[in-house]
C-alpha cells in the first residue's frame, strides 16, 4: 500500500475566483424625515380643528373635492398629499413611507427622491381628478406607490448588477404591489386611481432617474480596485423631469375638460353665488343642474324651495316630490316639502312629513314652525 499523499489546496484556490466587494454610492436619508414630521403635524392639525374624520375639518385644510379643484383651487392636490382620514390611514402610509421612502432616497439621493413623491403624488390626484368623483380624497398614498414604483425601476435597471438578490428585491416589490391592488379594488373607501396614478408615474420616472451603476477597474497602489459609477446621462434625467411635468399638464386639463360644466361644480358655483347674494344667478345654475341631472336631489330642493319663495308653489312643490322621492329621509328636504304642502293649504299631507322632520330637529325657528302647523 502506498503512503497517503497530502492534498495541495494550491491548483484548487487559484481555479476560484476572487471575490472582491464594492460599495454602492448610497446617500443617507433626509428629506424622508422631513415628509414624515409634515404629515404627522397637519395630522395633529387635524384632530385640533375637528377630528381626522370630520368632513368639513379636512375640506378645510386642503383635501381633495374635485369640484373645488375645478373652480380654481389647485392647492388641493397638493395639500391633500399630507392629509390623512383616522389613525389607521396614516399608520399605514407613515409606515410604508418609513420602509420604501429611506430605500429611494438612499438609492436615488436627496434631491431626486424629492422631486419623485412631490410628482408621484401629484401624478395620484391629479388620476383622481380626471378619472375620479365627488367623493373627498386625502392621504400620501399615490405618493407612496409612485416609490414603490420608483424602487422596481432602480432593481430592474441594475438586475445584472445586483444579480439573484435583485430578482429577490423585485419578486417582493411586485407582491407588494398585487397585494395592495387587490385590496384597493375589493375593500370600500380607497382611491386605487390614486395609487394606480402614483405607482405608473413612479415607475416610469423611475426608470429614467434612477442611477444606472457599472464597476470600473482602478489600478491604485494596493492594485486593482473596483469602484460603482453611475452612467445614467444627465440628459435623460432632465428629459424624464420634463416629461413628467408635461404629463401632470396634460392629465391636468383633461380633468378640467372633464368636470367643465359638471352637474356637481353648477352646483357648487350655485352655492358660491348663494353665498355672494346673487340669488338669479343661483337660480339659473340650479335650473342647469336639474336640466343635467334630473337625478340630482339637493339640486332639486334648492330650486324647488327658490320656487316657493318666488310663490311658485305648484312647480316648487312638485320639484321637492322629487327630491322627496330620492332622499325621502333628508330633514331638509322634509321641512321645505312640508312647507310648500303647508302654503298650498294641504295640511294633511305636511304633518307627517314635519312629525319626520321634528325626529331630527326638535329645536329652533324651523322646529317652532313645524309645531305651530301640526297644532293648526
Amino acid at each position: 500500500m502506498s503512503a497517503p499523499q497530502a492534498y495541495d489546496t494550491s491548483s484548487a484556490a487559484a481555479a476560484e475566483p476572487r471575490r472582491v466587494g464594492v460599495r454602492l454610492p448610497l446617500q443617507k436619508p433626509r428629506v424622508v424625515y422631513v415628509f414624515l414630521a409634515l404629515i404627522g403635524l397637519m395630522f395633529v392639525a387635524e384632530l385640533a380643528l375637528g377630528g381626522s374624520q370630520n368632513q368639513e375639518t379636512l375640506r378645510r385644510l386642503g383635501a381633495q373635492v374635485n369640484p373645488l379643484v375645478a373652480l380654481g383651487e389647485l392647492w388641493r392636490l397638493v395639500a391633500a398629499m399630507f392629509l390623512h382620514i383616522g389613525l389607521q390611514h396614516i399608520l399605514f402610509n407613515g409606515w410604508a413611507l418609513f420602509s420604501v421612502g429611506r430605500d429611494v432616497e438612499a438609492m436615488y439621493g436627496s434631491v431626486w427622491f424629492t422631486v419623485i413623491y412631490l410628482v408621484t403624488g401629484l401624478a395620484g390626484n391629479i388620476a383622481y381628478y380626471w378619472l375620479g368623483d365627488t367623493i373627498l380624497s386625502a392621504g400620501a398614498s399615490g405618493a407612496v406607490f409612485g416609490l414603490i414604483g420608483a424602487e422596481t425601476a432602480f432593481f430592474l435597471t441594475n438586475r445584472a448588477l445586483f444579480g439573484k438578490l435583485g430578482s429577490q428585491r423585485l419578486g417582493n416589490l411586485g407582491v407588494l404591489i398585487a397585494i395592495n391592488l387587490v385590496f384597493g379594488f375589493t375593500i370600500p373607501g380607497i382611491n386605487n386611481t390614486a395609487h394606480l396614478g402614483g405607482l405608473i408615474m413612479g415607475f416610469g420616472l423611475g426608470l429614467l432617474l434612477a442611477p444606472r451603476f457599472a464597476v470600473e477597474w482602478r489600478w491604485e497602489a494596493v492594485g486593482a480596485q473596483g469602484h460603482v459609477v453611475d452612467r445614467q446621462p444627465a440628459a435623460l434625467r432632465l428629459i424624464g423631469a420634463l416629461a413628467a411635468l408635461a404629463l401632470l399638464f396634460g392629465g391636468w386639463q383633461l380633468g378640467n375638460a372633464r368636470w367643465q360644466n359638471s352637474p356637481a361644480l353648477l352646483r357648487m358655483q350655485a352655492y358660491d353665488a348663494l353665498s355672494a347674494g346673487d340669488r338669479a344667478a343661483a337660480r339659473q345654475l340650479f335650473e342647469q343642474v336639474v336640466a343635467a341631472d334630473p337625478q340630482d336631489a339637493l339640486s332639486l330642493a334648492n330650486l324647488g324651495l327658490m320656487q316657493l319663495q318666488d310663490d311658485q308653489l305648484v312647480q316648487g312643490v312638485a320639484l321637492l316630490e322629487r327630491a322627496h322621492a330620492l332622499v325621502p329621509d333628508n330633514p331638509d328636504v322634509q321641512f321645505f316639502l312640508a312647507a310648500g304642502y303647508a302654503e298650498s293649504g294641504r295640511l294633511a299631507e305636511a304633518r307627517p312629513l314635519l312629525r319626520q322632520f321634528l325626529e331630527s330637529e326638535d329645536s329652533g325657528e324651523r322646529a317652532d314652525y313645524a309645531r305651530r302647523i301640526l297644532a293648526q
